[in-house]
């Protein structure tokens, strides 16, 4: 072989040697460290998106149960309202009396007794009636749609002036419900 192409040969190598040098010292660190980077990145995207398709898994039974919880509120919030509607009360317990026929000799609402998350609406009824009559109103007044107690029920007899039907006396504390004030809201969709 010849001087000169041992000459190139060797020009050729140190060519290769120093661009490989220059590539391995300046250019392939910096690009090293951008993929260690973007490969923390993605790993730590990765890990996210595993956690979200967890919960994700749950998402489901958790909305099955808010719509289930949701339906109990509504329900709730007829038994117990968050208003002091003692005047529709009333008139619902009256409109209940005229279609039983019980007379309703007298009410007298009572004062409010607060409770941690309801308060108690107390009214006082005294009232007349037949038996029958009377076991009606009780049993309609215990079906209207919002929660109350009959309590404190005391029936004596009473006789009408000028007839000889011997009817009921009876004088009772019907409670209602509501929530207080300071309950938590729940918002609905």
């Amino acid at each position: 072989m010849n001087k000169k192409t041992k000459n190139k040969i060797i020009a050729t190598v140190v060519i290769v040697g120093v661009v490989c040098s220059v590539f391995f010292a300046v250019i392939y660190p910096p690009r090293q460290r951008g993929i260690a980077r973007l490969d923390s990145e993605c790993k730590k995207i990765e890990t996210k998106l595993n956690m979200a398709r967890e919960k994700l898994k749950d998402f489901g039974r958790l909305q099955e149960e808010y719509d289930s919880l949701l339906t109990v509120w509504t329900k709730m919030e007829i038994l117990l309202p968050k208003e002091k509607d003692v005047p529709n009360l009333l008139e619902d317990i009256a409109r209940v009396g005229r279609r039983c026929g019980v007379e309703v000799v007298r009410f007298k609402p009572q004062s409010l007794v607060s409770h941690e998350s309801y308060t108690e609406m107390p009214v006082i009824f005294s009232v007349r009636a037949g038996y029958h009559q009377l076991g009606r109103f009780l049993s309609e007044i215990g079906n209207l749609p919002r929660l109350l107690k009959v309590g404190k029920l005391h029936i004596s007899s009473y006789k009408k002036e000028g007839s000889a039907d011997i009817t009921l006396q009876a004088s009772f504390v019907v409670s209602a419900y509501t929530f207080a004030k300071d309950t938590v809201q729940v918002r609905t969709k």
